[in-house]
């Protein structure tokens, strides 16, 4: 089991499909009847993404949800496939395939409702899809979405496997408590530069900051992704 086996990783996304593609399909479902609804009066719109990231936060806090219960951990500890299998399966599922599903159909609700207006109005207009509002740096902003939603579902999935019960909440207050302890540091570093000298930004500095930022949010991903296999081997032993 120590090699990776790509027919053990198709079997394992077998399994998931045959028994969640019904609760997928109803909350795609859903999220595309909210943004086709709320679409109608607009001309231009922008996907309710604090609503999409409440359905991340849920899907990847319990994507390893059977470990909380006996029977369903043990019947899934016993799959015949590696742990880097299942985790690979887990992340590929909670971090592209989840995302991937809400978006596409917060984007077909949001097109859909062009030719819903025409029955109402008896008037077609094609809406177009502002992802982030009108700004200059809108591609600098996907990106960080982007990593901001890839870090987000890497840290629920890790609360998954470490906490099993009641994941969603513990993780989410861990979190709160990080962020809080942050903020704090962060407010007395920069309030400590500001009474102590000015400082100056150039295009540099925010290009070299920016890729500095990236590569360490990708780094901490990947330290997420490594946890989750820790714990998923300890849980195994």
């Amino acid at each position: 089991m120590k090699n990776i086996s790509f027919y053990r990783i198709g079997l394992l996304f077998k399994r998931y499909f045959s028994e969640n593609w019904k609760k997928d399909v109803i909350v795609a479902a859903i999220i595309f009847a909210v943004e086709m609804l709320t679409s109608l009066e607009q001309e231009v719109s922008t996907i309710s993404w604090a609503v999409l990231l409440v359905f991340f936060i849920l899907y990847s806090g319990r994507i390893f949800g059977m470990l909380g219960k006996p029977q369903r951990a043990i019947n899934y500890l016993m799959l015949p496939a590696s742990r880097c299998e299942k985790l690979a399966v887990n992340i590929i599922l909670s971090h592209f395939y989840y995302p991937i599903l809400l978006i596409a159909a917060s984007c077909l609700g949001i097109w859909t409702s062009s030719f819903l207006c025409y029955f109402i109005y008896d008037e077609f207009t094609f809406k177009s899809i502002d992802f982030l509002g009108n700004s200059i740096f809108w591609g600098v902003e996907i990106w960080y979405l982007c990593l901001f939603l890839l870090l987000n579902n890497a840290v629920m999935m890790f609360g998954s496997v470490y906490f099993r019960k009641a994941a969603v909440i513990k993780t989410l207050l861990c979190e709160f408590a990080f962020f809080t302890l942050y903020a704090t540091v962060m407010a007395i570093i920069v309030f400590k530069m500001w009474l102590h000298e000015a400082v100056y930004v150039t295009a540099d500095k925010i290009t070299y900051g920016n890729v500095i930022l990236s590569v360490f949010i990708l780094c901490v991903i990947a330290f997420f992704w490594i946890l989750s296999y820790l714990r998923l081997k300890e849980t195994e032993a």
